[in-house]
């Protein structure tokens, strides 16, 4: 009995030193000289609602420490000298972010960092129109259309960029399309015919409204259509007769294409009064069995074909005029 009143007389004693006692221990959090802080904190997606982002890269430099936040978001450094720092925040789909973060004299720094999406190119399409007029003028187009999503809708501009060729052009967005687009011809790009662009990078720039810019994407010219597409009938103010029969030659460019076809009227301001109608590239007429076309005023029309390639490069034929009696 004796042992066992000395055990619990010893037990309290320790119990009642280790309250009191000084915490001498480097490494105890409740002493008052431990020279060790932590910083934990939460990473959100800037766009609201806030949600956690899981396995952002977080990276303090003066340690060379790097860490992953859980699913909630959350992380911790911690046993870290205290110093002045940068902390890095990184993970694909988001823009890298960086605080400074001052730990002397601290034990604790509580962070709440919130990361923007990268604007996400959804698709583009960078093609060229070639439009043959009398005699035998080209006439050049490049037509740029870019369709870009952004949870936090903070897109301020959109620019499309050739290095190699010194071309920055903007892009306006359409919402009758929901695309960034322009056209451009030779003169506004500097440049003596699209040809010149064949086979170069023509890249994606974004920038939001902090006036950080994002490079999203790129593509290139495939081709310019140089060849013509050559009518037969009816042609120079020929009268036709009900159904109408359009005739052209067939058309061998040695790529895969198809045809779209249009009739216009005459005059200074021709008004398009059918198509386009597309047609694969065995076709080489139309008989018409369609009202829009059988029955048309009286008046001078003019037809054209248009051959669009995988690309959707095309080039336009010269007109052909008939009658409508």
């Amino acid at each position: 009995m004796k042992i066992f009143r000395g055990i619990i007389s010893l037990l309290l004693i320790g119990a009642a030193l280790s309250c009191d006692a000084p915490r001498l221990n480097p490494l105890d959090p409740l002493n008052p000289d431990y020279q060790l802080a932590s910083i934990e904190g939460t990473i959100q997606t800037a766009a609201l609602p806030h949600q956690p982002i899981a396995g952002v890269k977080v990276f303090w430099k003066a340690q060379n420490l790097l860490v992953e936040t859980d699913a909630a978001g959350k992380f911790l450094i911690d046993q870290l000298p205290q110093k002045q720092g940068w902390i890095y925040f990184e993970k694909d789909g988001y823009s890298n972010d960086s605080l400074n973060i001052n730990l002397i004299n601290q034990r604790t720094q509580h962070v709440d960092a919130y990361l923007n999406s990268i604007p996400k190119l959804d698709s583009l399409v960078i093609y060229t129109s070639v439009v043959n007029r009398y005699p035998t003028v080209q006439s050049d187009t490049l037509y740029v259309k870019a369709k870009i999503s952004d949870p936090e809708n903070d897109v301020a501009s959109v620019f499309v960029r050739c290095t190699e060729l010194n071309i920055n052009k903007s892009l306006s967005f359409k919402s009758s399309s929901g695309f960034y687009e322009n056209k451009f011809s030779p003169a506004d790009l500097n440049l003596s015919s699209m040809d010149e662009g064949i086979g170069e990078n023509f890249e994606i720039s974004v920038y939001d409204k902090t006036g950080k810019e994002f490079k999203i994407g790129f593509s290139t010219i495939k081709r310019t259509i140089r060849q013509d597409i050559i009518f037969q009938s009816p042609a120079n103010l020929e009268v036709v007769k009900k159904p109408v029969k359009f005739v052209w030659n067939r058309f061998l460019p040695g790529f895969n294409f198809s045809y779209n076809f249009e009739i216009y009227t005459e005059g200074n301001s021709p008004k398009l009064v059918y198509g386009p109608a597309s047609f694969s590239k065995e076709k080489v007429e139309f008989t018409s069995d369609v009202p829009a076309i059988n029955n048309l005023p009286a008046g001078q029309y003019f037809w054209v074909i248009w051959v669009v390639d995988d690309f959707q490069n095309r080039a336009r034929s010269l007109p052909a005029s008939f009658v409508v009696q």
